[in-house]
Formats: structure tokens, sequence, C-alpha cells
């Protein structure tokens, strides 16, 4: 757990807000969102998250068409999918409405080891600015196409293919505006959207170890949706590989 002092001295230094996205009715989380907002240097806010249980069909069928862009997702999107890519509009919404210029964005159900996260949030403010998107991901995943920096263990870099998962991310105020202004109109999950350089125009970087983990077994499971049928999960295992190729293929290409 991450000292007092540590806030202290971090939040003088640091200017930093955070905004920690949580679902109101999922009260199993409530007692990590207290902990990470007593955690986290700087300003922390809870964004309340857009409830899919609470979506009309009209905000659905405003936010949400089928294959916008190519290559086409797969798999129909659930409302929780949905929920969970408003609700992150809502933090880039936030962020340009604030003086910021940059800030962190994380899900509720975080996790943090105090010295990597630390270390890992040091080294990328660095190098971040109003056009920055700094991915903190639970595991490295991605393989590396060119290295920003290296602090001892901890790498700052670009991957060949950004890789999936959204529990912590730093976003600057430009990267804010160009992701919302293209993301008006959702046709699949966030994160395999921010794979999709080549039509968001903007290309996350990676840090890592993070000092981040992802504990929603513990808190009462996932809230994106309920689980797939034999025969979807079927269906998925048999098209995901085909649309990672894609987008692989589509990374590559337009790198």
């Amino acid at each position: 757990m991450l000292t007092n002092q540590f806030k202290s001295v971090c939040g003088d230094v640091l200017k930093l807000t955070t905004y920690v996205i949580h679902l109101k009715r999922a009260e199993d989380r409530q007692a990590n969102v207290d902990i990470l907002c007593s955690q986290l240097p700087g300003v922390v806010k809870v964004l309340d998250a857009v409830d899919s249980l609470q979506l009309s069909t009209l905000e659905i069928e405003s936010a949400f068409s089928q294959n916008v862009h190519r290559p086409h997702y797969p798999f129909p999107l659930r409302k929780g999918e949905i929920a969970c890519f408003m609700s992150n509009r809502l933090a880039w919404q936030s962020l340009i409405e604030s003086n910021d210029e940059y800030c962190l964005i994380i899900e509720d159900d975080v996790l943090l080891d105090n010295i990597d996260f630390l270390n890992a949030l040091e080294l990328v403010l660095g190098d971040s600015d109003a056009d920055s998107f700094v991915r903190f991901p639970i595991k490295q995943k991605e393989s590396v196409q060119s290295i920003i920096k290296v602090d001892d263990s901890i790498t700052h870099f670009y991957p060949n293919v950004v890789g999936l998962g959204t529990v912590m991310q730093l976003v600057g105020r430009n990267t804010a505006k160009k992701l919302l202004n293209i993301s008006q109109v959702i046709d699949r999950p966030i994160d395999t959207f921010l794979q999709m350089t080549w039509i968001t125009g903007v290309y996350p970087s990676v840090v890592y170890p993070s000092g981040v983990t992802e504990i929603s077994s513990q808190l009462g499971g996932s809230t994106i949706g309920s689980k797939n049928s034999f025969r979807e999960m079927l269906i998925r295992e048999l098209m995901r590989p085909i649309y990672r190729i894609k987008i692989k293929f589509h990374s590559r290409f337009h790198r």
C-alpha cells in the first residue's frame, strides 16, 4: 500500500488529476475505490460510470453502429462494452473541460504496487504532454517497436501492436480531443478501438512494469456483461485469431 508520505510528496510535485471510473451499483468495489483515493497522488476524482442497465434504446442507437471502421469487428457488442466506452469518453471530456494538460484514467478494480507504480509514473511524466497516451498494462504482451526511455528495470516504449485492456492510462488533452472526435459512433470495445492507430491518429506508448494489477475476480467479477453461451464462445474462439491477424496487418502496414 502506498504510504501517506508518498501521497503528500507526489501530490505537491506531480499536480496530477486521476479519474477513477466507478459504477455506482458495483458496491463490492467501493472499498477498493476508497483505497485508491487514499493512495493515488495529486487530485483524485471518482467518475460515475455509465450504467449499461440504465441505457435506453435511443441512447444505444445514437452511440453504436456496426461496421464503422475496417477491419470490421466480428462480434456483437454488449451493452456493457458500449457503457464502458461511453464512460471513458466521459473521462476524456472531463480532461478537456479542466485546465490539465493530461490526466490518469483508471478502472475501479485496480490494485497498485507502490514502488513499481511510482517509478513507472515518474518515468513517463518526464516525457508526457498534451499529445500523450501511455498504457499501464497488467502484463507485458506487446512486442517493442522502439524504446523511449529505460530506467533500471522499467521501460517506456512504443509497441508493434497496441495491447488490449484499459485498466490505467495517462491521456493528454489533445489526444482526448482526437479520440472523442473519432469515437462519436462506437462499433467495437474501447481497447480494440485504441488498437486502430491508423484511424485514431493516436499512437499509445507502454510503460512496464507498471505496478498495476487487475483484481475484478476478487471484487464480484466483471461489470461488462453476462457470460457467453457455448456456441458464442466457440464462434469467438474461431473468429478472434482472424481478427487479430487483420489488426496486426493494419498496424504494420500503416505504421
